[in-house]
């Protein structure tokens, strides 16, 4: 989410997270590409609003303005101060009250009035059809914050022209009822616009909820060829419940890691706040956030953000049945009549409508923000998908198969790799892809995920997440930040079985050199033997010889530890990266129902014979990272020269 801000909490935060790097290399298409044209329908705060005064005059008041931000500061200066010694003294409300007062004052335009409607006279700056079209946006000179989510609209319009890219703009404060019965307006004016009889679109976060509603609403109107919605906020935004309730507890590693993501670095900066004490950051939001709750304690879209098992307790709690009448009535609708009826809803627009919906959703991370749930960092991933997930840092148990509530398919295997996600439950099983570690706004950072949403996009060529062998439904984000990719040579992604000879691990830098150190095994007796193996060109890959044995079973957990140095790189000398693998190599583990979770990841190499107490010594003081890596890179030697088992 949140291309200029995320729902004001952190938009100064995250603002650049997403804005800097480069389209990767050109896609390969197999199929015949669509000559319908692309609706972007954006993430939240994407469109331009403006005020319009009594004379007809616009003044946009939208958007991070960075002198009136630097004024503020400049006025405050003193109690700033004051508070920043406060809060160093434990005392962080101070500071916190004054942030938010400034905050509240920088967005009294955008506040909403308790029956729902604007409180100023805020109009979209962009509304006509044709200042929504990318070619002419560019031959009229149009502001460039026009093109929306600019790297990956700029990419389709090189396939599809850019007179056949267009952006759907919406007053994105509003419920997202009528941000999608807009949607539906607007795409009849492309149609018309173009001449074509069918559209194709492209979404992103709160732009994927928009379209999960408008085709609950439309799809049968059967107006849209294919529908990718990448990281969406179908059935809600965690973070959005984090800021109503202020139970903000924000994870400062995480965050830097999805920043790195963003900006595609491929250094690794996340130790920089693990030694640290960052917690009274927390007061300090949570002294803002009745100060934030003034500017989007009505915004309809915040509502209905609200995942659905939340909605009661906290209308209850904060809206008032008489003054928030409308703002009620429409959320309850969109909370009762769509957000729990999404899986029928979908699957008759893929099934007896034809429309080809594609759901590209991140797992494997917290929300930065507060909740403790499997995440692409901002939206939960049973929101974006309708999947089921284990609670954060627990799997399912080995042997689990899948509740089966959306497929019951016994040869259809819709559990993770990982065992974290049962995807027999997702709003659409066959059409849902899951990419460990696919941080939100990121799919186009990661050229897997780019890859995928394109094709998905543009062509036919991939029917389902059977249907191609390159394109599993379960995958590990690619992003070079991640520095290797791993995998086995016989087996698809996420599988590893005694047929396998070679593990297979790829440089993800186009930049740097690496060199595999170590490589350590968790729920086998292999050995990789990495002695001799050369540094890795960026984009390069090797095949590393295994022995040992898997175990004879199927249906459970392996998992990989690869230590490697990043060469002429010094933010990232070193690093490790943990793949989860499933073993099938045997009868099926038998799922104990009585234990249906377990912690997540296997205790690998170092943390496995130190104390809890030292190493938490060792994390503090910074140096835990490179005790393990070179812990681990002694053990693998000693297991490849056969002497391994004797320190154990």
């Amino acid at each position: 989410m949140f291309k200029k801000g995320l729902a004001i909490l952190l938009s100064l935060i995250l603002f650049s997270s997403v804005l800097l790097t480069s389209v990767g290399a050109a896609v390969e298409f197999n199929g015949e590409i669509s000559d319908y044209p692309v609706i972007m329908v954006a993430g939240y705060s994407s469109s331009e609003l403006a005020l319009v005064d009594e004379n007809g005059e616009r003044t946009r008041v939208w958007g991070v303005n960075l002198d009136s931000i630097l004024n503020r500061v400049i006025n405050r200066i003193y109690d700033l101060g004051k508070g920043l010694v406060l809060t160093a003294k434990g005392d962080a409300e101070y500071l916190g009250r004054v942030v938010g007062e400034e905050i509240s004052a920088e967005l009294e335009y955008m506040k909403v009035n308790d029956d729902g409607t604007s409180k100023y006279n805020l109009v979209v700056e962009n509304t006509k059809i044709e200042e929504t079209n990318m070619a002419y946006i560019l031959e009229n000179n149009l502001p460039a914050e026009y093109i929306n989510e600019d790297k990956i609209c700029v990419e389709i319009a090189e396939y599809v022209g850019e007179e056949n890219m267009f952006f759907y703009t919406n007053d994105w404060r509003m419920s997202v009822y009528d941000c999608a019965t807009g949607l539906d307006k607007y795409i009849q004016e492309v149609k018309a616009y173009t001449g074509k009889d069918k559209v194709n679109i492209i979404a992103v976060s709160h732009g994927g909820q928009v379209s999960a509603v408008y085709l609950s609403l439309f799809g049968y109107k059967q107006d849209v060829d294919n529908a990718v919605l990448t990281v969406p906020a179908i059935g809600g935004a965690g973070m959005a419940y984090d800021a109503m309730t202020g139970d903000v507890a924000v994870d400062e590693y995480m965050l830097v890691h999805y920043l790195e993501h963003g900006f595609e670095a491929e250094g690794q900066y996340e130790w920089l706040v693990q030694a640290q004490k960052l917690g009274f950051l927390d007061n300090v939001v949570k002294a803002a956030v009745p100060y934030i709750h003034e500017v989007i304690g009505n915004w309809g879209s915040i509502w209905d953000f609200i995942p659905l098992e939340y909605y009661d307790d906290l209308k209850a709690e904060m809206l008032d049945p008489v003054e928030n009448a409308a703002i009620i009535e429409k959320s309850d609708m969109v909370h009762y009549e769509i957000m729990a009826h999404y899986h029928e809803n979908l699957q008759k627009c893929l099934n007896e409508y034809g429309i080809n919906i594609s759901i590209i959703a991140g797992s494997g991370v917290p929300c930065v923000t507060g909740l403790r749930t499997n995440a692409d960092a901002l939206i939960r991933t049973t929101d974006s998908t309708g999947a089921i997930c284990a609670p954060y840092g627990q799997r399912f148990n080995d042997g689990y198969t899948g509740a089966g509530t959306m497929c019951d398919d016994p040869t259809h295997d819709h559990v993770s790799p990982s065992f974290e996600v049962d995807a027999s439950t997702a709003y659409l099983p066959e059409n849902t892809w899951f990419v460990d570690e696919l941080f939100h706004g990121m799919t186009f950072h990661d050229p897997y995920s780019r890859s995928l949403a394109l094709k998905n996009l543009l062509t036919d060529e991939i029917v389902n997440v059977h249907s191609d062998p390159d394109y599993p439904q379960f995958h590990a984000s690619t992003n070079k930040n991640n520095a290797v990719f791993v995998k086995f040579d016989r087996s698809g992604e996420g599988y590893v079985s005694s047929q396998d000879d070679y593990i297979i691990v790829k440089n993800l830098s186009d930049t740097y050199p690496v060199k595999i150190t170590s490589i350590t095994f968790e729920g086998c007796d292999f050995i990789a033997h990495t002695m001799g193996i050369k540094s890795l060109d960026p984009g390069a890959e090797v095949k590393i010889q295994l022995t040992g044995k898997l175990p004879k079973v199927s249906n459970a957990l392996m998992q990989v530890k690869v230590n490697y140095e990043m060469e002429d790189n010094t933010t990232a000398l070193i690093g490790e990266k943990v793949y989860s693998f499933k073993v099938m190599n045997g009868t099926s583990a038998e799922y104990n129902e009585e234990e249906p979770f377990v912690a997540a990841d296997y205790v690998i190499g170092f943390e496995s014979v130190v104390d809890d107490n030292v190493n938490g010594i060792l994390v503090n003081t910074g140096v835990a990272g490179l005790v393990s890596f070179i812990y681990d890179w002694f053990m693998a030697l000693m297991n490849q020269l056969g002497i391994g088992r004797f320190l154990k």
